[in-house]
């Protein structure tokens, strides 16, 4: 009963909705004025927890297969405009031609990196935290760096039920992205 009355419902706010035009330089948009309801009672403060996502594919050219895992930060960073918004952290395995790859991405923005110390901190589970060195990609993107020691990366990921890692962050300073990384199948 519950749900025809919730129908009804819907069915006559959706027929109040009126459509507004307005022209501006000869081009006439279609306006919705409906309201858009907000779940109030949902906590947006609670963290998401994520699980690992795999995917393949095959390089057409030379038919080999590249593996990838990647797991999204439990939380969105917190950057200024143009920057702003809904913004994870991810960390990404690559095994490509037999080789490893470990990747911390952002959504958007940019990784600080600095000539004299290309190092980020990690803590996997209650352990102390561990340096790592960084690459820069090829490319020179800055939303992207790649671990240089990944054997002991992996080896520690493995066995760890969380990981942080302090990612500085320009003009947002070190921001902490943290991650559910049990149950990796690498």
């Amino acid at each position: 009963m519950k749900k025809v009355i919730l129908f009804i419902f819907m069915c006559l706010f959706l027929n109040s909705c009126k459509k507004v035009d307005i022209e501006e330089n000869s081009t006439i948009y279609d306006l919705d004025t409906a309201a858009v309801a907000v779940d109030t009672s949902a906590n947006y403060s609670t963290p998401t927890i994520r699980s690992w996502e795999y995917d393949k594919y095959v390089d057409e050219m030379t038919s080999n297969t590249t593996k990838i895992a990647t797991i999204t930060s439990n939380e969105s960073i917190s950057l200024d405009f143009p920057y702003d918004g809904i913004n994870y952290g991810h960390i990404q395995l690559r095994k490509k031609n037999g080789d490893l790859d470990i990747m911390i991405l952002i959504d958007k923005g940019q990784i600080s990196t600095e000539y004299d110390n290309q190092n980020i901190s990690v803590r996997f589970d209650d352990a102390k935290p561990i340096t790592f060195n960084y690459i820069e990609p090829s490319d020179n993107s800055s939303d992207v760096i790649f671990i240089d020691n990944e054997t002991k990366f992996l080896s520690k990921l493995k066995k760890s039920r969380k990981t942080l890692i302090a990612l500085p962050l320009y003009q947002g300073g070190t921001q902490v992205l943290k991650f559910n990384t049990e149950n990796l199948e690498w």
